[in-house]
């Protein structure tokens, strides 16, 4: 099979499977599955993944634009002078652990995380409630302005994720923060995250032979496939199904996680 029919095969899996988890840019299973079934390096895979989530955070908050202009000015300054900060910062000390690494510690990692994403898919879901709730615990709102862009921004910059299937949990059901505010939140801060990431990955910790165009260009190839796939099967994609479907997921993500942490 092509290199061509693969990618494709790989859009159209991660483009179902996203649509099913309701995600729309931290798309781990393409992470994944750019190891497992394209045999690229984690390096090459990481770089590449970037791009997918920083295209993918920039269509959500373009698509919100009359929303953020909306935000109170305190909240706006906040987010869009705090988080490109920190998560500044973060993303340089989490690319140069990735510039440091070996691949097998790279792998148990991405192990590590399929492990806590499959439980977090298996034993949390989110309900009406989460979704209208408009006040959170003030303790926790700090927590998560201060360190959920220094936690993503090294999460980023190490291995390219931004870890939001756990931080978005964390805000909801123990901080009992409002689902909208704490997703949103989250986007801003992977839109940063992952662009610092890629910055630095690609003029002082460069970690492959590959250009930072051809990473682009294959990420931007990946989104828009994943993206339409995913918004065509949203179409038939019932409710009902979902929660189910997440167990599944987080089943085979459990399964992944020996293979990637045993390699």
């Amino acid at each position: 099979m092509s290199d061509m029919l693969l990618y494709f095969l790989v859009a159209i899996i991660v483009g179902f499977v996203t649509s099913g988890l309701n995600i729309k840019f931290d798309r781990f299973f393409l992470l994944i599955l750019l190891i497992s079934i394209l045999h690229m390096s984690v390096f090459d895979s990481v770089n590449i993944f970037l791009w997918v989530i920083l295209f993918g955070t920039l269509y959500i908050l373009i698509s919100n634009f009359e929303a953020i202009k909306s935000m109170p000015k305190k909240q706006k300054i906040l987010r869009l002078s705090v988080i490109p900060v920190l998560t500044l910062i973060a993303s340089f000390v989490g690319s140069y652990l990735f510039f440091i690494s070996p691949e097998k510690v790279l792998l148990i990692s991405l192990g590590i995380l399929a492990l806590l994403y499959g439980l977090r898919l298996i034993f949390i879901h989110f309900n009406q409630e989460d979704k209208t709730q408009l006040e959170g615990k003030p303790i926790f709102q700090k927590i998560c302005l201060i360190l959920g862009p220094m936690v993503s921004g090294l999460s980023l910059g190490f291995i390219g994720t931004s870890l939001k299937p756990l931080k978005v949990p964390f805000g909801v059901k123990i901080g009992k923060m409002n689902l909208k505010q704490v997703y949103f939140g989250n986007v801003i801060t992977a839109f940063f995250g992952s662009l610092f990431a890629i910055f630095w990955h690609n003029t002082i910790f460069i970690t492959s032979t590959s250009s930072s165009i051809t990473y682009l260009i294959y990420g931007f190839l990946l989104w828009i496939s994943i993206h339409v796939i995913s918004k065509l099967t949203d179409l038939f994609f019932k409710d009902g199904w979902k929660k189910i479907f997440q167990i599944l997921i987080g089943i085979i993500l459990l399964i992944i996680s020996i293979k990637f942490i045993s390699s």
